[in-house]
């Protein structure tokens, strides 16, 4: 499996960097795959100040795209159809959403706060849409005063579980004719764009009214989760601070603190830094450089039976079956 990481500023940066790291040339902003790669393609798409990526494609290998967190802030409107169960796996700060949970075509939104992974399996057509939406932008479709705050109804929406809105048959329309290989004027493209944006955020904000929840994290505390956050994945090989240490640090109890984390990331602080310690531990083992006995001492196991147990649970896989999967 290759992985390819990236911070977003924009899909037209995002197609060339991809491009270049298949080593291959884009023409008029379209990444089309060589025979030895795959099969299909990938477009960009710049308007009245969004920007917008569609692909549909089949790979030959196994790929994982890594989005890295961001200081600049943003949302992107996101669309994903994949034609086996099995066929991809989405993780937005490990939380996992994988196509054997949910219906295989859905939007969601996400953010440039927190990381993202899509794991594409081999053989499997994937098909995609991704739309840049600036803060501005959410604030109209979202109707937020300026005294409210995006990140902070976000993470509402995410905890309330009404970010994912199902595919309906006018999206479904849209979707088609977006994938389509046959070449759309830029006005036909931006006019589906966003009306696929309309509907999305229409839909949201009825679910907004139905569902108001209770009083959104603020800002500060929101940014706060994700300092914690860095503290837990800077460094895997070595244990994390203590919640006490770290409450002293931000300066709130340990109850909130824990609380506040997992409405941000979804798992308590601890089990947040395991899962990403054996997240690192597969990709060295993957890598074909390093022996089981390496990994584990790596990353702090002293008994190498305590570190097996550890990433069956995780992986449902002993490392020597992971190992001999790199090979």
């Amino acid at each position: 499996m290759t992985t390819f990481t990236y911070k977003l500023s924009s899909y037209h940066n995002f197609l060339e960097g991809f491009a270049r790291f298949l080593g291959i040339a884009t023409t008029n902003h379209e990444l089309r795959l060589p025979d030895s790669l795959g099969e299909g393609f990938m477009k960009a798409y710049s308007f009245n100040g969004i920007d917008a990526l569609v692909y549909n494609m089949t790979l030959y290998k196994d790929l994982l795209l890594k989005r890295e967190k961001d200081g600049s802030e943003f949302y992107t409107l996101n669309y994903d159809e994949i034609s086996s169960l099995t066929g991809v796996r989405l993780s937005i700060n490990d939380e996992t959403f994988s196509t054997e949970e949910h219906r295989n075509s859905y939007l969601y939104l996400t953010s440039s706060l927190f990381e993202m992974d899509s794991l594409l399996q081999k053989e499997v057509p994937v098909k995609g849409i991704r739309i840049f939406l600036p803060v501005a932008w959410l604030k109209q479709y979202l109707q937020i005063s300026e005294k409210e705050d995006v990140l902070e109804q976000y993470i509402r929406l995410k905890t309330n579980g009404i970010w994912q809105k199902m595919i309906d048959l006018e999206t479904r329309t849209i979707v088609l004719d977006l994938l389509s290989d046959q070449s759309l004027t830029l006005l036909a493209f931006q006019n589906r764009v966003l009306r696929m944006v309309e509907i999305f955020f229409d839909w949201l904000y009825k679910e907004m009214q139905l569902h108001p929840g209770a009083k959104p994290l603020s800002r500060t505390d929101i940014l706060a989760a994700r300092k914690i956050e860095s503290l837990l994945t800077t460094d895997v090989t070595v244990l994390p601070p203590t919640i006490r240490e770290m409450s002293r640090q931000f300066a709130m109890s340990e109850s909130k603190l824990k609380k506040v984390f997992k409405t941000v990331f979804g798992l308590p602080p601890y089990e947040y830094y395991q899962k990403n310690r054996m997240q690192k531990a597969r990709q060295l083992l993957i890598s074909g450089n390093y022996s089981i006995k390496d990994v584990g001492y790596t990353l702090g196991y002293s008994n190498l039976s305590n570190f097996t147990l550890a990433f069956k649970k995780e992986f449902g896989k002993l490392p020597s079956e992971v190992l001999k999967e790199g090979k």
